[in-house]
């Protein structure tokens, strides 16, 4: 059956159930929908009003905000974007066969990121693992996640280097609960993120480094998201600190 004008609903339904980074939610026309704001349209002002949350969140039990560094909530509230954009879209096209397009997000800024989408149809991938590797570095790595990258770098002092990380480490974290939850697409999702990591938009950000006791490919990257500078914090697993 050919899949062109899939309906969004069940799809998101169904990937929404890997974890919370999987959900996104639909956006509504009316009060439902009220304050949401494109992320891809995301503005320095908005990218530092959610630093200001993330900051403040961080600080809890601390001194206050000013205990969290700019920057560092800057690398963390973009590393958890990334890992909502990146999640669905790569699960709707393992999962569903389907184009889930990240663009058409919605996001409330200053709040915890509960992303929503005006899409309702979805087309079919076409071309295998490498159509997918190409949508998801049209539409996330190269499209929504570089422009919030860009609104980022223009609010305050971050490193763009460390950004492109954010997003390798995303990706590679989106893929190892997918393969996790989905053994079946396991194989697909890797090879997807094979296929992107060798790209020049994160050429140089990380790589595999064997498996897991579970089989789950390791991933470590090359650059720092800055978590341990968080009062309380410590490692990532997939860290460029750790030995």
């Amino acid at each position: 059956m050919e899949a062109a004008g899939v309906p969004v609903r069940p799809v998101l339904d169904d990937v929404g159930r890997t974890n919370p980074f999987f959900h996104v939610g639909v956006w509504a026309d009316g009060p439902d929908g009220a304050g949401l704001r494109p992320v891809d349209e995301c503005t320095a002002t908005e990218a530092d009003r959610q630093v200001a949350h993330v900051r403040g969140r961080l600080a809890r039990g601390s001194d206050g905000p000013a205990a969290v560094e700019w920057r560092v909530a800057a690398s963390l509230f973009h590393q958890g974007l990334a890992t909502r954009l990146l999640s669905p879209v790569l699960a709707a096209g393992l999962c569903h066969g389907v184009l889930l397009d990240a663009r058409a997000f919605g996001w409330r800024p200053g709040a915890p990121i509960e992303p929503a989408t005006r899409q309702r149809t979805a087309e079919p991938v076409r071309g295998g693992a490498a159509g997918l590797a190409d949508w998801v570095e049209e539409t996330v790595v190269t499209g929504v996640a570089a422009r919030v990258a860009e609104a980022l770098t223009a609010a305050g002092r971050v490193a763009p280097g460390l950004l492109r990380g954010n997003t390798a480490a995303a990706l590679a974290g989106a893929v190892r609960a997918l393969g996790a939850d989905r053994p079946g697409v396991r194989a697909a999702a890797e090879a997807v993120a094979r296929d992107l990591l060798a790209r020049p938009a994160l050429a140089g950000t990380g790589a595999y480094r064997g498996v897991d006791a579970e089989g789950l490919a390791v991933f470590r990257r090359t650059t720092c998201c800055l978590y341990y500078r968080v009062p309380g914090g410590g490692l990532c697993g997939d860290c460029a600190l750790r030995d």
